[in-house]
């Protein structure tokens, strides 16, 4: 991250967490059973939180870090040489199993998709020893919740360093909810809301916010947008639009959206307008198959700017 004297360097964005290979099928529709369909398209792209959050920070111009598990063979191959493409900076602590990997179907119809995924590995001391190196210098880290040792270490330097966090709740593991204190964004699908509280998107979020986090609180609605508080009070809640694409692909829009916050919070954007950057970035990439529509900063600014004109994005 060395810079010239008198140049701004980018902002450095720690992802910690999964990292997936997703082998994705088009079909028309779900198939039935028993019978043989060909797919009318074919990608293989970088999944999983941290994989794919690390690939949306980095395409908007971060200087992007990934601390991940992975296994041995031909998957950890293909996931590897897919990160190293994006010119994301990656430690990787192998292990001898094979590497997590996802079968994605995705119905051309109605853009839904089903999601066929094998475990990945968990990590043990050796990738607890990475975390003070990795974190050296960083900005801002993203973690995902789907290893309690690996998140708890990773929040654990993160305070000894200043290091601001950002957190996935996603549909929440058991001890997610115990962790959220301690990171300063969290981030949280609505469904996780309500089970947390019983309440519906903005209830939900005044209630949590301090207890489940120490600066921001957002709700992700899907093609509702979502909310966001920065305090307990009514006045602190704020809306964010999702961008006006039309779905093609809505497999990892989560994971976009996060890579996306994480790079906006590093560039030290104001809570709305880091909310906008990654509706934006999670909508472009809805709108193209597989990892394609991850926007640069570029094409973002572009795509904004095209509808504040009244043009199609």
């Amino acid at each position: 991250m060395s810079t010239e004297p008198g140049e701004r360097r980018p902002p450095a964005v720690a992802v910690i967490g999964m990292a997936t290979a997703d082998y994705l099928y088009v079909l028309d529709d779900y198939p039935p059973a028993d019978s043989v369909t060909p797919a009318l398209e074919h990608r293989l792209v970088v999944g999983g939180l941290a994989g794919r959050g690390a690939i949306a920070a980095a395409r908007l111009g971060g200087a992007t870090r990934l601390l991940a598990t992975c296994g041995t063979g031909v998957h950890a191959e293909v996931l590897r040489a897919g990160l190293d493409a994006e010119g994301v900076d990656c430690t990787w602590v192998a292990y001898d199993q094979p590497s997590q990997h996802s079968a994605v179907i995705l119905a051309r119809r109605d853009a839904t998709r089903t999601i066929i995924w094998l475990p990945q590995p968990m990590a043990d001391a050796r990738m607890v020893e990475r975390l003070p190196e990795f974190l050296e210098g960083v900005d801002v880290a993203l973690l995902d919740s789907t290893d309690e040792a690996l998140a708890t270490a990773a929040l654990d330097e993160c305070e000894r360093r200043g290091v601001t966090t950002v957190m996935d709740t996603g549909s929440g593991r058991p001890w997610t909810g115990s962790l959220l204190g301690r990171v300063d964004h969290v981030i949280a699908p609505e469904k996780y809301a309500l089970k947390a509280t019983g309440h519906p998107a903005e209830s939900a979020a005044l209630e949590l916010w301090g207890g489940s986090c120490r600066a921001v609180f957002g709700v992700t609605q899907g093609p509702g947008g979502g909310v966001f508080t920065t305090g307990k009070e009514p006045e602190c809640l704020e809306r964010w639009d999702a961008a006006p694409v039309t779905a093609v692909d809505s497999c990892g829009a989560g994971d976009t959206f996060h890579g996306a916050y994480a790079w906006a919070v590093a560039k030290g954007l104001a809570p709305a307008e880091c909310f906008a950057t990654a509706a934006w970035s999670a909508g472009l990439k809805i709108s193209q198959l597989g990892n394609e529509g991850i926007p640069t900063l570029d094409r973002l600014e572009d795509a904004r700017a095209s509808a504040r004109l009244g043009r199609r994005v």
